[in-house]
């Protein structure tokens, strides 16, 4: 059994890892997205064709990595070697270029659905979201076509006149993915402050978006390795890139920044409950023991308006519940008015 080198080990060792990662939350984000009964196609869908891209991306290097039968894979020493390299090689930059894309066209669904409350950002989403698209298929018809014809592109010396050099394509194809990648991350920081939630809440949402950070620290990592022509270290750091890219996705919907509607109803109900239960000695039961009489009708009339009274006596006490009581409609208050006269 061969031993690979420490560089390689490495960046196998980061696939393998991401793999397993990204398949943990994206299955943990589908599942409960499923049982809330609020799959979107496009976010989710789109989330989840970033994870099968992925596992495409990884699995074509490690089969290259383990059927290579070198301990140094990304060192091709035979023109033959080389080839395959260069082909391989021009394969998964076309799938790292698709695969960033879906990532950040999956985050952009979901800011749409969560932050594009204010026109303002719904402008700014859309934006960035038509530059993502442009980007996208520029960047991978050129990946994709950098040689006429096509073969040429894994040639280790192709002729004059038929490849656009790799620099020109790759460089400017990390720098303006890292620009998107800053301004991605940017949206839900200046945006959080518009959403009605709690400093509590806020805090941790904003700490889930933060960690995407280290995406922005991948990409440069990747670059470094693109101008210095390092296989192992080109490798490591896109797959590092692409899995921290896709988990990024995914943590928003492990929060509680999406509404849960069964959950919002029972939170209403606990909470008014609990209102009666402290309130069980105040004005509620102030009305039976004032009106010490079982029958007549001013005891309809008191049970009927006592609903009222609990949301008026909340109301002047200032309590803060976010479910108050809806009063009576006036036709029936005026009909027991009658009754107790």
């Amino acid at each position: 059994m061969i031993t690979l080198d420490q560089p390689t080990q490495r960046a196998f060792s980061t696939a393998v890892a991401f793999i397993v990662l990204t398949f943990v939350f994206v299955g943990l984000r589908l599942f409960l997205r499923a049982r809330a009964k609020q799959l979107s196609f496009l976010s989710d869908g789109l989330c989840f064709a970033s994870f099968v891209l992925f596992c495409a991306f990884v699995g074509l290097m490690l089969e290259y990595i383990l059927t290579n039968g070198k301990s140094d894979p990304f060192k091709p020493s035979t023109p033959i070697d080389l080839a395959k390299f260069l082909k391989i090689l021009c394969v998964e930059q076309v799938l790292f270029t698709f695969d960033i894309s879906l990532v950040k066209l999956s985050l952009l669904a979901l800011y749409w659905n969560v932050f594009g409350v204010h026109r303002r950002t719904k402008i700014v989403i859309a934006t960035v979201t038509a530059g993502c698209v442009i980007w996208c298929i520029v960047f991978t018809f050129l990946a994709a076509f950098r040689c006429r014809p096509v073969g040429y592109a894994w040639v280790p010396v192709p002729p004059p006149g038929t490849c656009m050099s790799r620099s020109d394509i790759y460089l400017p194809l990390e720098a303006t993915n890292l620009f998107f990648d800053i301004v991605v991350l940017c949206i839900p920081v200046f945006t959080i402050g518009q959403l009605n939630l709690s400093k509590g809440k806020k805090i941790p949402v904003i700490g889930i978006f933060v960690v995407g950070v280290s995406v922005c620290v991948a990409s440069v990592g990747r670059l470094v390795g693109m101008t210095q022509g390092d296989g192992a270290k080109l490798f490591f750091w896109s797959s590092m890139q692409l899995g921290l890219a896709i988990v990024c996705s995914c943590l928003p919907l492990l929060g509680t920044i999406m509404p849960r509607k069964n959950k919002a109803t029972s939170h209403s109900t606990s909470e008014y409950n609990s209102f009666r239960g402290r309130r069980g000695n105040g004005s509620v039961m102030k009305l039976s023991e004032n009106d010490s009489r079982t029958d007549g009708p001013w005891m309809q009339s008191s049970n009927m308006q006592r609903p009222e009274r609990t949301q008026r006596s909340r109301v002047e006490e200032g309590t803060d519940s976010d479910y108050a009581l809806e009063s009576l409609p006036s036709k029936n208050k005026e009909h027991k008015e009658v009754k107790v006269v």
